[in-house]
């Protein structure tokens, strides 16, 4: 078909390759932004994941502090796992033992669990140290994944 102006108007294998190439941009456009969103999230879930271990090594921080060391210490001499999915810890201390799944801690629908190993060193009898190791863990659907931060407590007067 000719129009006034001479020109032919668009084929249909013209038409056809534009909307495979159209088809073609707009797939690695959504692509693009799916990946985008994933790793946004799995970036949000890590940073809730650092704020809550960070909010256990506090509470440590803060009984160091409250108590002095030597009840400190003496409390948290057997060392061990602990599961402390309410903060601020009861006053009963803290629950000793492995999360379990009905534990969890549910942010933006995922479970995370947050774990305590706690560590005696009195390797020094006169300067014995605790570890503190806090680890969060959740499953967002791309496998499970862990933030652990660590504290070393000393005595200090």
């Amino acid at each position: 078909m000719v129009n006034s102006l001479g020109q032919k108007g668009s084929s249909l294998i013209e038409i056809v390759v534009a909307t495979g190439v159209m088809a073609l941009v707009l797939t690695a456009i959504v692509s693009g932004l799916t990946l985008s969103l994933k790793t946004n999230a799995e970036s949000e879930y890590r940073s809730q994941a650092v704020k809550r271990a960070q909010e256990a090594i506090e509470v440590f921080r803060r009984e160091r502090t409250l108590l002095g060391w030597d009840v400190f210490f003496g409390s948290l001499s057997n060392g061990g796992v602990y599961c402390l999915q309410t903060l601020p810890a009861p006053k009963s201390g803290f629950t000793l033992g492995a999360c379990t799944e009905e534990q969890g801690i549910v942010i933006a629908g995922v479970d995370f669990y947050r774990e305590v190993e706690v560590t005696i060193d009195e390797s020094d009898p006169n300067n014995p140290l605790i570890q503190v190791s806090v680890t969060m863990r959740w499953n967002s659907g791309n496998g499970e994944r862990d933030v652990t931060l660590l504290q070393v407590f000393r005595r200090w007067e």
